[in-house]
């Protein structure tokens, strides 16, 4: 028998690369990097929001990402539309390009990062792992399918004021999003911490908070911890 070779996706190699952004001053800095990972409808972008707010986090949100290139209308927009478009994963090395950049962008003004819906699969995990360095926290949003279904049929609702999408279309996503996690929590399995989503949202932050609280007293090198330190020194000076 001889070796399986794996065919080439046409779409994905017409996929411009090469920007080659270095993410090492993201690591030098030393700030607390979470990642938020969940199914559609557990709540992600509302509460990274919140979070990146009471902490002075800057908030990564892959989707916006995704289209604001997408907005771009240059070749690489058109080929990363067509994938959207097909329900399709980004090449890891395409997406980490784009999430390193965005956080350069935002590096010296602000206490740290958050990230929501990412990784989705577990090369992100190891792209992202080797471009920055491992994230301080990793928080999932454990969501039971029912109250997941509920919740994008309302969103549909809400968005459309009608309903824009099947149970089959949802019970789709939900099966690839388990399909794609299984690995990703067991990847991240000494960093991850459970949090029961179903609740309503400030209560869920509240549980978020209390994780987050608990990992920055022990992270040295957080900038929480040095502002304070700072602030002290200035005051007995």
């Amino acid at each position: 028998m001889g070796n399986c070779i794996k065919p080439v996706d046409p779409l994905i190699a017409s996929l411009p690369r090469g920007v080659n952004v270095d993410g090492s001053p993201i690591k030098e800095s030393g700030v607390p990097i979470i990642f938020v990972i969940g199914a559609p409808g557990a709540g992600k972008r509302t509460l990274c929001t919140k979070v990146a707010q009471k902490y002075g986090f800057h908030g990564i949100i892959t989707s916006d990402i995704l289209r604001n290139e997408v907005s771009k209308r240059t070749e690489k927009a058109l080929v990363l539309a067509r994938l959207i478009s097909q329900g399709r994963l980004v090449p890891p090395d395409v997406l980490m390009e784009l999430i390193i950049v965005k956080m350069l962008e935002q590096l010296h003004d602000g206490k740290g990062f958050i990230l929501s819906g990412f990784p989705r699969e577990r090369e992100q995990c190891k792209v992202f792992d080797r471009e920055v360095r491992p994230p301080d926290l990793v928080l999932f949003l454990n969501v039971r399918n029912a109250v997941l279904t509920d919740r994008i049929m309302s969103r549909s609702v809400q968005i459309h004021e009608r309903i824009s999408i099947s149970f089959d279309n949802i019970n789709i996503q939900l099966k690839e999003f388990k399909k794609r996690n299984k690995p990703v929590i067991k990847y991240y399995k000494k960093l991850l911490v459970v949090i029961d989503g179903e609740d309503d949202v400030m209560t869920v932050f509240e549980k978020m908070c209390k994780v987050i609280d608990d990992a920055l007293l022990h992270f040295p090198s957080n900038m929480l911890h040095a502002a304070a330190t700072s602030d002290v020194i200035s005051k007995t000076a």
